[in-house]
């Protein structure tokens, strides 16, 4: 759907149009269910048509001045039989050119006078503290309602909020699109080309049922192969909750091996009721600025990290001699220009053996795949138990090919510094040239394009550490060149 000419405000637009025209997915055990009304009234369904009732729904956020919610979304995952549920904030409060949206981690306050944003990632330290200044999202006093375009200007704080656990917020769309859930309805302006294969779309309602003591109607959306699903308190016509397709979760998540049970936007506390003073930014929920805030015209991508402390570093001498008792290891190796060091996971944890034997797989297949220049360089050598040791006969890995060494009978080995899990390429001289993780497809893509460059005689070590000060250099100068007054 995304098209790479589109501005980022655009491309959240449509982002949401893709990722909040309902809600679905399979049930999880807090999906709210039936029961009986405990109101003094009852409600049925409307006798509208469900897209009717829907668009209807929508134009009551399209012309409101005031909203506010407590949103939240909710990611419930499992992996190796534990189910965890990941929560991030989106919130969004609104009263005519005022708004305030806390999205994961991307917060965004305009009012008639100013707009404020910033990165509430406290592992990034506030994205270096930084937060953006400009002029008003509502386009000056007389504006109503915030510009969604203006709103979103900023394609750091936009992508914030687009790449989160469930996608771009949809009350935003709802509010100030002036064709919000266009692909729901199939009246999206920015659609590709249709195929030959239509998509599918209908919208239908799936009954009645309590949520946050509300009796609502829930309406059913589906898109192609998503399916949306709609809670919505009719007598105010507010959406209480969104559930969403597993699929919006993202392929990042199928990647780290979790199964998506249930994606859903629950917005605690939905209400279009105006507030009884003006909103200010110090009430707002998730509002903390940075301690030491840098004001900025724009925001700037962040440098990489400083490399590893031990990238470039010789290591201690050594001496191990490996299961065998034939071979011998020292801190520059065996009989190849690189060794390929890996630290086995202990094995008090409870898929350690598997874990060190796919690890093992994974570097050795990319060894077979690489260059036949780096084939004849490398020489694997892994510190494992004695149970893992035979898993790696067993699997054909040690059968001259990996060198194994007793991960406690060798005390030297401690001077690698290689936590357990990790793996390390260490040059002839016994320079450490790399340190990753053989599980990140990216770790190992910086694997291969190091080793070629050792083998060329590139001073690698010595041009990473150039190339972060570098960026580090422009990073700082670009962050003094946007600074406001």
């Amino acid at each position: 759907m995304n098209h790479p000419e589109r501005s980022l405000p655009r491309l959240l637009a449509i982002a949401a149009l893709i990722a909040f025209p309902g809600c679905g997915g399979t049930d999880s055990a807090d999906r709210p269910a039936a029961a009986s009304s405990q109101d003094t009234y009852t409600i049925s369904l409307p006798e509208t048509p469900a897209a009717e009732y829907l668009r209807q729904v929508l134009t009551r956020y399209q012309n409101t001045r005031a909203y506010r919610d407590r949103g939240q979304v909710r990611l419930d995952i499992e992996k190796n039989g534990k189910r965890v549920r990941r929560t991030a904030p989106m919130h969004v409060v609104m009263d005519g050119p005022t708004i305030w949206i806390a999205a994961y981690d991307a917060r965004i306050w305009s009012d008639s006078d100013r707009m404020i944003g910033w990165i509430a990632d406290p592992q990034t330290d506030f994205h270096d503290s930084q937060v953006v200044l400009g002029p008003p999202a509502a386009g000056g006093r007389s504006a109503s309602r915030p510009g969604l375009e203006t709103l979103l200007r900023d394609p750091i704080l936009t992508s914030r909020m687009v790449s989160g656990l469930g996608g771009p917020p949809p009350q935003l769309e709802w509010l100030l699109d002036p064709n919000p859930m266009g692909k729901l309805f199939g009246t999206e302006s920015d659609a590709p080309p249709s195929s030959d294969t239509p998509e599918e779309r209908s919208i239908r309602y799936d009954g009645l049922a309590r949520r946050e003591n509300v009796q609502c109607v829930i309406v059913q959306a589906t898109a192609g192969e998503d399916v949306y699903r709609f809670w919505i308190d009719p007598t105010r016509s507010l959406i209480h909750g969104v559930e969403l397709p597993v699929s919006m979760a993202g392929k990042q998540i199928e990647l780290e091996g979790w199964k998506v049970h249930a994606l859903e936007l629950v917005l605690a506390d939905a209400t279009f009721q105006s507030p009884a003073s003006p909103y200010q930014i110090t009430d707002m929920p998730d509002a903390e600025l940075p301690p030491q805030p840098k004001y900025l015209r724009a925001m700037v991508p962040l440098p990489p990290p400083p490399p590893d402390r031990r990238l470039g570093r010789t290591l201690p001498t050594l001496q191990a001699t490996d299961r065998t008792g034939r071979i011998t290891v020292n801190q520059r190796g065996i009989d190849r220009p690189l060794t390929l060091w890996y630290a086995g996971v202990d094995p008090s944890v409870g898929d350690a053996q598997v874990r060190n034997v796919h690890a093992a797989e994974i570097l050795s297949a990319w060894i077979r795949q690489s260059p036949e220049s780096i084939r004849e360089s490398v020489r694997p050598v892994a510190l494992v138990d004695d149970s893992t040791a035979r898993l790696f006969t067993d699997a054909g890995l040690a059968n001259g090919f990996w060198v194994l060494l007793d991960q406690r009978g060798n005390r030297d080995t401690r001077g690698l510094e290689l936590e357990a899990g990790r793996a390390m390429l260490v040059d002839s001289s016994g320079k450490v040239v790399w340190i990753g993780d053989p599980f990140s497809a990216a770790d190992i893509i910086s694997l291969a394009a190091i080793a070629g460059d050792v083998i060329a005689g590139v001073d690698v070590s010595d041009q990473i550490h150039r190339q972060w000060k570098a960026d580090h250099d422009a990073y700082r100068q670009r962050v003094a060149e946007l600074q406001t007054p």
